[in-house]
């Protein structure tokens, strides 16, 4: 990938930051068309990627569709994967963490997600991942 890319789903902005970086930028609640929207710009636009990165950014969340939560662990994508999540309000947060758990137990991969309180520790953590699964 050479061009910075974006797409929008709902209200929400994915961005495909060269080489091999999804970031999400979410705004007000996640409903369960987005996940299903997401899937698909995944699978068009990172299908070639050997592991996938993503920075998520959940300072604007305002909540989550309980529906959205058994989507997103029912994905099914058999490469290596980490997770940056910034931000978000403690209870998202453990909404995202018993999501990223319920997807790691069905997982045939490498599924790592970490939080972070700043973008830039997200970002050092995802270039560390990068290494670990075998990117530039």
């Amino acid at each position: 990938m050479s061009a910075l890319r974006q797409a929008v789903i709902g209200q929400h902005v994915a961005t495909i930051e060269p080489p091999d970086l999804l970031v999400l930028t979410f705004r007000g609640v996640i409903r369960a068309p987005d996940v299903a929207d997401y899937v698909a710009l995944r699978a068009d636009l990172l299908g070639g990627q050997p592991y996938l990165l993503t920075l998520a950014d959940l300072r604007c969340v305002e909540g989550i569709e309980p529906a959205c939560r058994r989507s997103i662990a029912a994905i099914r994508d058999e490469r290596a994967q980490a997770t940056a999540f910034v931000g978000g309000s403690f209870r998202f947060r453990v909404i995202a963490e018993l999501v990223a758990k319920a997807a790691r137990a069905f997982a045939k991969r490498r599924l790592a997600f970490r939080f972070f309180a700043e973008e830039a520790a997200a970002r050092a953590w995802l270039a560390e991942m990068r290494r670990t699964f075998g990117g530039a």
